[in-house]
């Protein structure tokens, strides 16, 4: 049988997909629209069934929709059902005047909607019908198996990297057990009236036949006997009476019997299906959890090998041999050097900090003529020293380290416009700086401590991550 196809146009996606999982359980083929306007294009290229159209949308509202499908021949024979909240018999004759078949709740009944479909036409009515599981039961004992045409197809697995499929889902698998015992209550409930009604027809029908078969011998007798005979005693109409009393309790005692298995064989199918349906979602979430697993260790993967890259290009980033005593931190060559370090770092997606910091060395000072603090002679004794210290030693701050050229860059840089990258200049004094490189007793010239205090006096980048504390 070809499977009918319903078009629902609704801008909420909750409600297209409650609707959806209704309309599915009658095997109808469901197409979603989000506006009125995407309707009238998905009908200029494929059509449908039955439309199930909402009021209220942005732009073309429901009715209007109804209006432009039913002046265009193409989709005029269409049914359209309105589907909203809006209620009033006003609105009603409204949807009923500009084409519309009937209008119906957001909240609509599984019992109402299949009704609404059986006057369309669009499903037949198999209440009277022994259900597919009745059916296969039958099938296993009789030793036949169901041809492969009539079996139901399986559901398609969800692809494995679409977790937004497998959670929507194990949604829908969470909403079959209640869909079911809403339909299996509402066939329970019009099967026990059909039998009770059949039932009553049949007592009545027993009831009737009696009273005949009673009046007609009781007119053969009377006309057998002469006219001054008795009337009937009362014994024989008490057992009339308690016959039909027997008969009729009998008849309701089969009723109540066949309403019982019934009952039974309904709860069975209710039991069946809310088994099936509890190893369908648990499935899914085994499924789910383990796509979150996979997701979690590749994220941890890469935040594993960026920590790895920020290392190692923090560690080539402070592999230079020190500054001369006379040289100024932060210059025109460290301002080169910064802004190929932010290149990488862009290129990484970096997001935190990267701090530059100004270590000072102790060099072996001599003052010249005019006072001033100056490098001595290499071969000059050690013990000969007038300081040993830096003349920026007093000074803690940034600005007094670096070159016009270097604050032109910190101002320009394209790199540091970007909020998630930040620049931290930090200028620590003679008694704050690091000493890696210490100065052993043994040295005996000015020269030789005064390498040592060269190597001490340093530029040292640090890579700061968002997520990290900075000490």
């Amino acid at each position: 049988m070809t499977l009918k196809r319903a078009l629902v146009v609704d801008d909420s996606k909750s409600a297209r997909l409650a609707l959806q999982r209704l309309l599915e359980t009658h095997n109808l083929i469901v197409e979603f629209a989000e506006s009125g306007e995407d309707a009238i294009d998905f009908l200029k290229h494929q059509l449908v069934d039955v439309i199930f159209m909402d009021h209220t949308m942005p732009g073309m509202d429901g009715l209007e929709a109804v209006t432009t499908i039913k002046s265009n021949p193409r989709t005029a024979t269409i049914p359209v059902m309105m589907y909203t909240t809006k209620e009033g018999e006003v609105y009603v004759s409204q949807a009923r005047a500009l084409g519309a078949v009937g209008v119906l709740p957001k909240e609509v009944h599984p019992g109402v909607l299949f009704q609404s479909l059986l006057d369309l036409g669009l499903v037949a009515d198999r209440r009277g019908e022994p259900s597919a599981s009745v059916i296969a039961t039958a099938n296993d004992a009789a030793g036949t198996d169901t041809d492969a045409d009539d079996q139901v197809p399986a559901e398609p697995e969800p692809a494995e990297d679409d977790p937004d499929r497998l959670y929507e889902q194990q949604a829908i698998g969470m909403s079959v057990q209640a869909l079911v015992t809403r339909i299996l209550e509402d066939q329970h409930l019009t099967l026990r009236a059909d039998i009770l009604r059949g039932h009553r027809d049949f007592a009545k029908q027993v009831a009737d036949e009696m009273l005949r078969k009673q009046a007609k011998q009781d007119a053969e007798e009377a006309v057998a006997e002469p006219v001054t005979s008795a009337p009937p005693s009362a014994d024989r109409l008490t057992s009339g009476l308690t016959m039909l009393v027997a008969l009729v309790a009998l008849v309701f005692g089969i009723l109540f019997a066949q309403i019982k298995v019934e009952r039974d064989d309904l709860l069975a199918q209710l039991g069946e299906v809310t088994a099936a349906n509890e190893a369908h979602v648990k499935a899914v979430r085994m499924q789910s959890g383990g796509l979150v697993r996979e997701r979690e260790e590749a994220l941890n993967e890469t935040q594993a090998r960026l920590t790895q890259s920020l290392d190692t290009l923090e560690w080539a980033m402070n592999q230079n041999p020190g500054l001369p005593f006379d040289a100024i931190p932060f210059n025109d060559a460290r301002a080169l050097q910064l802004g190929e370090l932010l290149t990488h770092l862009s290129s990484l997606n970096f997001q935190g900090m990267v701090s530059v910091e100004s270590h000072l060395g102790e060099f072996c000072l001599v003052t010249d003529a005019t006072g001033v603090y100056r490098l001595p002679d290499p071969d000059m004794p050690v013990d000969e020293c007038a300081l040993f210290g830096h003349p920026l030693e007093d000074s803690s701050f940034a600005s007094d380290r670096q070159t016009a050229a270097f604050a032109t860059f910190l101002e320009s840089s394209p790199f540091l416009q970007n909020p998630g990258i930040e620049i931290r200049l930090v200028a620590r004094d003679r008694l704050d700086s690091d000493v890696p490189y210490g100065y052993p007793a043994s040295i005996n010239t000015a020269g030789e401590w005064n390498l040592i205090a060269e190597r001490n006096n340093r530029v040292v980048f640090r890579l700061v991550p968002i997520e990290a504390d900075p000490a």
